[in-house]
């Protein structure tokens, strides 16, 4: 008869079966660095590009984006490591300031966020006056 929550006889199978899950490996699963800094590099990408003064570091953060991305698909192709959604999101958000980029140097008005620097600015120097900074 069998019991619930009673430990299985002991037993040939039992032993072997015992013996085998205690000898096969953990599988170590990581996220590629390559596929992290890929979104990181797209995320400063994106940020950058709708302000007039930065535009450059857009396109040079959007530029090493893609390369990024084609390192991260690398990496992460292999088993047990993780990071694809990264670096797909890593892919659109270069692509997304690689267009807006262009469409500035094409003649359209792309600059929204130059309205609110000043703005920013506010916010920078009541952070920087509340927590005691320079």
């Amino acid at each position: 008869m069998t019991t619930l929550g009673a430990a299985p006889e002991a037993g040939p199978e039992t032993d072997e079966l015992t013996t085998l899950l205690e000898a096969s490996p953990d599988p170590d699963i990581r996220v590629s660095a390559a596929s992290v800094a890929a979104f990181m590099s797209g995320l400063v990408a994106i940020l950058a590009t709708p302000f007039t003064q930065v535009r450059g570091l857009g396109l040079l953060a959007g530029a090493l984006t893609l390369a990024l991305v084609v390192v991260g698909m690398a990496a992460t192709s292999r088993a047990y490591v993780a990071g694809r959604a990264l670096v797909a999101t890593g892919l659109f958000l270069a692509l997304a300031a690689l267009v807006m980029v262009g469409m500035g140097y094409a003649g359209f008005d792309t600059t929204f966020g130059d309205g609110a620097v000043s703005t920013l600015v506010s916010w920078a120097d009541s952070l920087r006056s509340a927590f005691h900074l320079s």
